[in-house]
């Protein structure tokens, strides 16, 4: 057994045999990845098999082990699945599962931790002497009395914007000590603000959901539960029981969050129940952290994973509990790079390889996933009251074409009248606009010229502050123009729609006193803003949060008495069979931030679509009037769950070549699969162009999706496509117009 079957990272969809070195054969193991020659230079690449010969006569060997541990066994079945599931080569479906951080040998940075060793009386005399004699050293001593017993050297630093020096005195001296420890450390530092809780009694519903997953675990049964909880039903609470179940019976959980906002909000939660170590995986940590979280998953160091969805690949040992915690959420789907794979079909799959037990959670169930439960695929459990006997909040519809005569079209008079009212009484208000920026388009109204992105099919963004025009997609910068570039005049550029920018300006001209936050993706691009932002409004410093959907999705304010949602109406106007269900997510969640302690919640909804039954049912937090109404229209037009679907787009800066490599591909399609499968025509994407690459596309709808896939994969692998057209293929698109 001294040859290796190596998939490298290169786009070599085959593997290669590389001869195993004498001192290697010991250690080498299927699943570990290594370093190997390819075309005179050095890659890396994954061990998929061992075995006695090649037929090739002249074989390489590997160079090196790169990292000692190997993944799973679950973890490379589940990769081998993906390939043919998702028309993937397994070389990126291997690279998408290893962190680049693993890949590329990143390895955590210490931080230097900074305490002393005196009592606190010792340092205040030690203070009075310092304050004469040395005063920068005294800043420190200062600094130290006012911090928690422990500070990291880099907070220290830019805190008190001293040099090193009066610090290593102060440690020479002996009053202050310093050690090295790692990013996971530093999270365990950070406990000290959380108080550990206990377990809370359960009610029924809750009781009765975590008695069916915990017989699941105690007979290591692989089973799919969906729990479909109104807004503030405790579902935290069960999902956290479960999980100490799970380590009760020595098993691992994986932790699945849609946000980086719920990321933070779950870990603080976490921290003050679990004194385990827990690995946290998100695109903000830094490539070292990522690193050591992968090192402490994979040695069994850490038996809880939080994350969003790439968490899903951590390789646990002994897993036994997959939470999906939002699990009707768009960001667990991969959408914008191969494979465009599903974190909650990835958790199905690999809990059926684990014979482990799997938890959906939502207020607003999937489509879908209520189709499963109701087929019995699924096991349903119920959660209807909210804990606390709180209330659902009080939900209003206000006819914006009536208010419209009356405001300047931001605010209705109801809904401003509810702001002031929940300011005079201490209580905050949550403003939700799906739009950020000043203005969503500007317009020469002599001429009709809108100003759009040179490199998008999309109109550019007014930020006032900035005060240039910006484009959403691509991020293009354009200077404020007077006059119009068609018709030179400067006399009719008009300035419409508005965004959560003009939302904040507009709110403080009419309330200059009242303090507001707002959270997009323009505020949070630094790596603690959104985490810093939400604690600032948690913690009562502002009575106003403005913002985009990050706001709304599972985060707990008890403060929070008044929601109120701005427009939602565009989003219904998408042409995509999704968009109802969308609008109707996102309303019953914004819904769900108001009232969730003692204090009454009231929600107001500004609409120009007063009479939509969508708008309506969310207006009432009704899901399952809801999804009767639209499993029917699934039913009727053959949409999921009544069918699959794929979308396959072609890519190039040349728009004719990507629509003719659209037409052949389909044409071969319905030349080579049966008619029990629709194969819709070819249509330029709903943002035809991005970054100049224009984009077309068709859809597939069909039952056997396993089949199609194959034949998919055999047709793209020998498509003679132009060498500058990329063919992406995404199999269960979350969305089939853009």
């Amino acid at each position: 057994m001294n040859i290796a079957s190596v998939i490298v990272e290169n786009n070599i969809n085959k593997p290669l045999d590389y001869l195993i070195p004498e001192n290697f054969q010991s250690k080498i193991k299927e699943g570990m990845l290594v370093e190997v020659p390819l075309r005179g230079k050095l890659t890396k690449g994954i061990i998929i098999a061992i075995k006695d010969s090649s037929h090739l006569k002249e074989i390489l060997q590997i160079n090196r082990i790169v990292f000692d541990e190997a993944i799973s066994k679950d973890i490379f079945s589940l990769a081998i699945w993906m390939s043919a599931y998702y028309c993937s080569p397994l070389s990126k479906i291997l690279k998408c599962i290893i962190p680049s951080s693993v890949r590329n040998e990143i390895t955590s940075k210490y931080q230097i931790l900074i305490y002393s060793n005196k009592t606190k009386n010792e340092l205040l005399d030690i203070l009075k002497e310092l304050l004469i004699k040395n005063p920068k050293q005294a800043i420190v001593i200062e600094h130290i009395l006012k911090s928690p017993k422990k500070v990291l050297l880099s907070n220290l630093l830019s805190e008190t914007d001293l040099s090193k020096a009066p610090i290593e005195s102060l440690i020479k001296k002996k009053i202050l000590s310093s050690k090295k420890i790692l990013a996971d450390e530093i999270d365990v530092l950070n406990n000290v603000e959380y108080f550990q809780t206990t377990k809370k009694v359960l009610n029924n519903d809750q009781q009765n959901a975590l008695d069916k997953i915990n017989n699941s675990l105690e007979n290591n049964l692989f089973s799919t539960h969906l729990i479909y909880g109104v807004t503030g039903s405790g579902k935290t609470e069960v999902y956290m029981q479960a999980i100490e179940k799970a380590l009760s019976l020595n098993k691992s959980a994986i932790m699945l969050v849609p946000e980086i906002s719920l990321t933070t909000q779950t870990i603080e939660r976490f921290r003050s129940r679990f004194k385990e170590k827990m690995a946290i995986f998100h695109h903000k940590r830094s490539s070292g952290e990522k690193s050591l979280a992968w090192e402490n998953v994979i040695q069994g160091k850490a038996k809880i994973i939080i994350g969003a969805r790439s968490c899903i690949f951590a390789p646990v040992k002994d897993l036994g509990l997959i939470i999906v915690d939002e699990e009707h959420d768009p960001s667990y789907k991969q959408t914008s790079e191969t494979p465009t794979y599903n974190a909650k079909h990835l958790a199905i799959m690999r809990g059926k390889l684990n014979n482990a037990t799997i938890v959906l959670a939502s207020a607003t169930p999937s489509i879908e996933s209520y189709y499963n439960a109701m087929s019995n695929k699924f096991i349903l459990s119920s959660l209807f009251q909210r804990t606390n006997n709180s209330e659902l909040a009080n939900v209003k519809i206000v006819n914006m074409k009536i208010e419209k005569n009356k405001t300047n079209g931001y605010f209705s008079e109801e809904l401003l009248s509810a702001i002031k009212q929940r300011y005079e009484k201490g209580e905050q208000t949550i403003l939700f606009i799906n739009r950020r920026g000043y203005n969503t388009s500007i317009r020469c109204t002599n001429c009709d010229y809108t100003f759009r992105c040179p490199h998008c099919d999309i109109t550019l963004t007014y930020h006032k502050k900035e005060n240039n025009l910006r484009c959403h997609l691509c991020g293009t910068k354009v200077e404020i123009i007077k006059n119009c570039p068609s018709c030179q005049s400067n006399e009719y550029i008009k300035y419409q729609g508005y965004g959560s920018e003009h939302i904040q300006n507009a709110l403080k001209a009419i309330f200059p006193h009242i303090r507001s936050i707002r959270v997009d993706r323009d505020t949070t691009t630094t790596k603690d803003g959104l985490e810093d932002m939400l604690k600032q409004f948690r913690s009562g410093k502002a009575d106003v949060l403005i913002g985009t959907q990050m706001i709304v999705k599972g985060l707990h304010y008890p403060s929070v008495t008044l929601v109120g949602i701005l427009n939602t109406d565009a989003a219904l106007n998408i042409p995509d069979f999704r968009a109802s269900e969308r609008v109707f997510q996102l309303i019953t969640q914004a819904c769900g931030r108001a009232g969730r302690a003692e204090l009454k919640g009231e929600v107001l909804i500004q609409t120009y679509m007063h009479d939509n039954d969508t708008i309506k049912y969310a207006s009432k937090q009704d899901y399952l009037s809801f999804y009767e109404k639209e499993i029917e229209t699934r039913k009727l037009f053959e949409y999921p769950p009544f069918c699959q679907m794929v979308k396959i787009a072609f890519l190039s800066k040349d728009e004719l070549k990507a629509k003719a490599a659209a037409v052949e591909f389909r044409k071969l399609l319905i030349e080579n699969v049966n008619d029990t499968y629709k194969i819709h025509p070819v249509l330029p994407c709903g943002r035809a162009k991005i970054k100049d690459v224009f984009k077309y596309q068709f859809l597939i709808r069909g039952k056997n999706i396993k089949n199609l896939c194959l034949e998919i994969k055999k047709i793209k692998d020998n498509f003679k496509a132009h060498s500058d057209v990329i063919v992406f293929i995404d199999v269960d698109p979350i969305d089939t117009y853009f």
